[in-house]
């Protein structure tokens, strides 16, 4: 009895030992991550247009901006995609900001993603449809096929400390049009906007 005893305890002292050996060495091989993302005060104030800006610190990030505007009779437009991240990696702490004033003044179509950490997927996407007087060229199953679509995240994080995002005053201060701002921190974190606009026949820009 006392043999068996010994035994298992053994096996179970050879597991524990296994298991902080991997923990170990899987501590001294993943990536530690830090990122901090920022765009700067007046940044883009005042831009006209299409203003589409990407902006990434870290590791495995995957960002997408997409706009289709489409005028013909007979037009249609599909702007569908996707993405993935795949990665493992300790985030102790992770900022991402957008300062006083930046995109003010715009007018036009502003699409932002900015994002600190690992494996973070961002999309934003814009789609309008317009026809001649009497023809309906998209329809609302075709251009609902422009939403984004969730992601596929694969992550394996670590995190502790902090992670924040800030958006200062006057962000977007009288901008027009469409504005559409992905902003995250950390890991693993999935996020889109989507806009679609389907006037009606007959209406022009």
């Amino acid at each position: 009895m006392n043999a068996h005893i010994a035994i298992r305890r053994t096996g179970a002292v050879a597991a524990l030992a296994a298991l902080a050996v991997s923990a170990s060495a899987w501590a001294q091989t993943t990536p530690v991550v830090t990122g901090n993302a920022t765009i700067e005060t007046g940044a883009f104030a005042g831009s006209t247009g299409v203003v589409s800006v990407n902006e990434a610190a870290g590791l495995s990030n995957a960002q997408n901006n997409q706009a289709a505007i489409v005028l013909a009779p007979n037009g249609a437009v599909d702007t569908s995609s996707a993405q993935s991240a795949r990665t493992s990696a300790r985030v102790p702490s992770a900022t991402a900001s957008i300062e006083d004033g930046a995109f003010s003044n715009v007018s036009g179509v502003a699409m932002v993603n900015q994002t600190a950490g690992a494996a973070n997927l961002q999309r934003n996407s814009v789609v309008i449809g317009a026809a001649a007087q009497g023809v309906e060229s998209v329809s609302d199953s075709v251009l609902s096929a422009a939403s984004p679509k969730q992601g596929r995240v694969d992550v394996s994080a670590m995190s502790s400390g902090e992670r924040a995002v800030r958006i200062g005053n006057d962000v977007l201060k009288n901008a027009s049009g469409i504005a559409q701002i992905n902003q995250t921190a950390g890991a693993g974190n999935a996020t889109a906007n989507s806009f679609v606009l389907r006037p009606p026949a007959g209406t022009f820009f």
